[in-house]
C-alpha cells in the first residue's frame, strides 16, 4: 500500500506539528552540540521569514527536531511582496531574470508546508555534511507531519514539544535547555516567533510567559508510563511560589503528537478520514483513537504493506 499523502487543509493554512529524524544508529546523536542546535534554530528562523508561517515552538534534540507552526492560507500577493521574501534567499540579478512562471511557482511554494520542510531539510543536511565532512543521506525518512485542528490542540502540542529535554533527562527545568523555544522566549529572543499574546490570549508579555511556563511545568510534572523523566515536585512548588499557577487539564498527558496524522475533535477527525477515503488515500479500517477520555481524537498513520 502506498504511503499516505500529506494531510493538509484545502486552503493550505493550519497548525502543523513537524518532526524529522537523522539517519544512523538509534544511539547516535549527531545534533547533540550547541553549534548544531544554534544552526538549526537559525535555519528555522531564516525560512520562517520566507514562507508564510508563524513558529509557535520547537525543540532540537540529539538525533531529531520538532517544529510547531501555523501555516497561513494562500492569498493573492503583489510582486513587491513576493520579491521582499524571495530576496532573503536569492540575489537581485537572479530575481531580475525571473519570468511570471517563476514568480507564480514561488508564490505557490511559500504557502506550502511541504515546500517549507523541503527547504529546511535540504539546508540543514547540506550544512551538516559540509561542516563535518559527512557523506550520504542525512535524514532517516520523510518528515512526520501532524495536522492539528485548532489553537487548543496547538497549545497541547507545544507543551509536549517544550518538555522533550525534560523527558529525556537532559534538564529538570524546560527553559534551561538552549535547544527549545521556551529558552528563547525566556531570553526575549522570540520576536521572530508567534507572539505569546496570540498563544495565551494574555496581552502583557510577562504574564503570558508565566501562563505558558505554568502550563509546561504542570504537564511536565506528570509521571510518564514509558520511563521518561518528569519535573520534580520540588521544582514545581518553587515555580508555584513564583506565581506559575494553573489547573485542570494541564495536569494530564496527551499522546500521539508525533505518530498522529490528524488531531482534533471527533467531528473534525472523522471529516478528514472521509475526505481521505474518498480520495483513495486512506484505507486503514481502525477508528479514531480517543485521548484524555475523549477530549481529543487522533488518527494514526496507516501501516504500509509496500516492499
Amino acid at each position: 500500500m502506498a504511503r499516505l499523502a500529506r494531510v493538509k487543509f484545502e486552503d493550505g493554512g493550519g497548525y502543523y506539528h513537524l518532526c524529522a529524524r537523522v539517519a544512523g544508529p538509534t544511539d547516535a546523536y549527531p545534533l547533540d552540540n550547541a553549534m548544531c542546535r544554534r544552526r538549526i534554530i537559525e535555519t528555522i528562523q531564516l525560512f520562517s521569514g520566507v514562507y508564510y508561517c508563524s513558529v509557535l515552538g520547537f525543540a532540537v534534540m540529539g538525533n531529531h527536531y520538532h517544529l510547531l507552526i501555523w501555516m497561513a492560507p494562500k492569498r493573492p500577493m503583489s510582486r513587491e511582496e513576493l520579491r521582499a521574501r524571495a530576496s532573503i534567499l536569492y540575489d537581485e540579478p537572479l530575481l531580475n531574470g525571473w519570468l511570471k512562471t517563476s514568480w507564480d511557482r514561488f508564490h505557490h511554494r511559500i504557502f506550502d508546508v511541504s515546500e517549507l520542510m523541503r527547504s529546511l531539510q535540504s539546508s540543514i543536511a547540506r550544512w551538516f555534511n559540509h561542516t563535518f565532512g559527512r557523506r550520504g543521506r542525512f535524514w532517516a525518512d520523510r518528515f512526520k507531519s501532524t495536522l492539528l485542528e485548532g489553537q487548543r490542540e496547538a497549545m497541547e502540542c507545544l507543551l509536549y514539544i517544550e518538555l522533550n529535554a525534560v523527558r529525556a533527562g537532559i534538564v529538570q527545568r524546560p527553559e534551561a535547555y538552549e535547544g527549545n523555544s521556551l529558552y528563547c522566549r525566556e531570553l526575549g529572543k522570540d520576536k521572530w516567533m508567534m507572539p505569546l499574546r496570540e498563544l495565551t490570549g494574555i496581552a502583557k508579555r510577562r504574564s503570558a510567559i508565566a501562563d505558558l511556563k505554568a502550563r509546561v511545568y504542570y504537564r511536565g510534572a506528570v509521571p510518564s508510563k514509558t520511563n521518561q523523566r518528569a519535573i520534580p515536585s520540588r521544582i514545581v512548588k518553587e515555580e508555584e511560589a513564583r506565581g506559575f499557577k494553573t489547573h485542570g487539564i494541564f495536569r494530564k498527558r496527551v499522546r500521539h503528537f508525533v505518530d498522529g496524522v490528524v488531531i482534533g475533535s471527533q467531528g473534525f477527525v472523522r471529516d478528514q478520514i472521509e475526505r481521505l477515503r474518498e480520495q483513495g488515500q486512506y484505507k486503514r479500517r481502525k477508528h479514531p483513537i480517543e485521548q484524555m477520555g475523549g477530549l481529543y481524537i487522533s488518527l494514526r498513520e496507516q501501516r504500509s504493506t509496500a516492499q
